[in-house]
């Protein structure tokens, strides 16, 4: 069929779309964070607990809300809970507290993980089986252009406006993707039947606990240092607050270039390659404490992490899906929450992690609590590696 030929169709182009609204709504904490803390009095901790808070509650209700997905219809359901991020987001721009903004953000978390999700249910229904590996990094890369583009403008709309105006930003945006996957995304698909509880089976094989520790130990050594990004430049690497929205950008290309890179390791070998991304990504976290002590090559480093921070994400996401698809087919749209819960698990553990450097040791020696747990992340990789191999040639 013509039409599965192309890769950026419609659908497809609604499903990147959503992606980089969620991306945005998620990440922009990082770029408004030290706004969010002065126009609320609460301390720059206090406020990166956002991050944190979110991440958790999106990795513990993900598994249990993408199981329960499972037994909807994707299309009523995609509609009914990106109705309800807009009207998240709505209540994160109005919100008078710091307790009545964790309570949005909170509710934001719980429907995210969900969306993107079944998201990824969408994609074998609107694309070929050869453009499949390149859909999945292009959805993945909406979170990067949201870095690149959502997250700086952002940024930028807070210290011109207020960071309450980036949130009704997000909020026109969110309206805009909704309209466009409701006129685009097939409403029919069929269900395999399968209860919560059987689905959870998919847990039980070692490939996708050590797929979902990979990603968890990836994320977690990224997001020690990308929780306190903003404060790091402004204070270490010595930019001025009025580029920090265009170091943000220049930060978000190195991450766009990182999923989609990320796309074509997935094409072939992509567990085995996963091995010299945490060995990468390891010694440059080790050489972040010095490198701080000079502008470029902070910068240099830094960028440099933005490149291999998602590089994970297709070749784990395709493998865990070819593996579902195989042997556990009622159990898909669990299996393509892994990712994203196992990622946010890693995100509020490292944003926990770098919290504790900064309040006990120094915004500086962010490095070494990355470059530890970019280990375990080359660790479990390695196992992975081993595990997919010796399946393989059984």
């Amino acid at each position: 069929m013509p039409k599965k030929e192309k890769v950026f169709t419609m659908p497809v182009i609604a499903l990147i779309l959503l992606s980089f609204a969620l991306g945005t709504s998620e990440f922009i904490i990082v770029g408004i964070l030290p706004d969010i803390s002065e126009g609320l009095s609460v301390s720059l901790t206090t406020a990166g607990s956002l991050v944190s808070m979110f991440a958790f509650v999106y990795a513990v209700g993900t598994p249990f809300t993408a199981a329960l997905a499972g037994r909807f219809h994707r299309f009523a359901l995609i509609i009914s809970l990106t109705v309800v991020f807009v009207v998240g987001n709505f209540l994160c721009a109005i919100a008078p507290s710091y307790p009545l903004l964790a309570a949005a953000r909170i509710l934001l978390s719980i429907v995210s993980g969900t969306l993107i999700s079944v998201s990824m249910t969408f994609v074998p229904d609107i694309s070929s089986l050869e453009h499949r590996a390149t859909v999945v990094s292009w959805v993945f890369a909406g979170f990067s252009l949201a870095s690149i583009f959502g997250v700086p403008i952002g940024t930028t709309i807070s210290h011109v406006l207020s960071w309450r105006a980036a949130f009704v930003g997000i909020t026109l945006c969110s309206i805009l993707v909704l309209a466009l996957m409701f006129v685009s995304l097939p409403r029919k698909h069929e269900k395999v039947p399968s209860g919560i509880m059987q689905q959870f089976v998919l847990l039980k094989d070692s490939r996708i606990l050590l797929s979902i520790l990979t990603v968890f130990f990836g994320a977690s050594a990224s997001y020690v240092l990308y929780t306190y990004l903003t404060p790091v430049f402004e204070d270490y690497v010595g930019i001025p607050a009025q580029y920090i929205s265009f170091v943000l950008l220049l930060f978000g290309v190195m991450v766009l270039f990182s999923n989609l890179i990320s796309g074509r390791m997935a094409l072939k070998n992509g567990i085995y390659k996963l091995r010299f991304t945490y060995v990468a990504l390891a010694v440059c976290m080790f050489l972040l404490p010095v490198a701080l002590g000079n502008p470029v090559a902070g910068m240099a480093v830094i960028f440099a992490i933005g490149l291999l921070m998602y590089l994970q994400n297709s070749p784990i996401q395709v493998n865990v899906l070819n593996i579902a698809t195989a042997e556990y087919p009622g159990a898909i749209t669990l299996a393509a929450s892994t990712n994203s819960f196992s990622f946010n698990f890693g995100i509020a553990f490292g944003s926990v992690c770098g919290s504790a450097i900064v309040e006990k040791l120094d915004m500086r020696l962010l490095g070494l609590g990355g470059g530890v747990l970019a280990l375990c992340a080359l660790t479990c990789a390695w196992m992975l590696h081993n595990k997919v191999q010796k399946k393989t040639t059984v």
